[in-house]
């Protein structure tokens, strides 16, 4: 399990990351438990440019349905942590 300190390190790189992938929007907007779609305006190109952007900054495969899954920033913080901590190509 992350330590709080991790929590809130992947929590500030994922809004970074956020504020840079959608247009129009800036990080002070972004909280943990803000909604992709209802409350950022995420819209299906904007979470696929996402993904993509986590897939090349986490070095990390992101499956289709686990995305659809991932639907505050504070759930996408927390699949990294799992993601992350995971050795790769293993079973978890």
């Amino acid at each position: 399990m992350p330590s709080t300190a991790d929590e809130s390190r992947l929590l500030d790189e994922v809004r970074d990351l956020l504020a840079a992938t959608v247009e129009d929007l800036a990080v002070e907007e972004i909280h943990p438990d803000s909604s992709l779609h209802d409350d950022l305006g995420v819209d299906s190109l904007a979470r696929l440019e996402l993904v993509a952007a986590i897939e090349d900054r986490w070095q990390i495969e992101v499956p289709h349905e686990q995305a659809e899954q991932l639907m505050t920033v504070r759930q996408i913080a927390a699949h990294l942590a799992d993601a992350v901590a995971a050795p790769a190509g293993g079973t978890a």
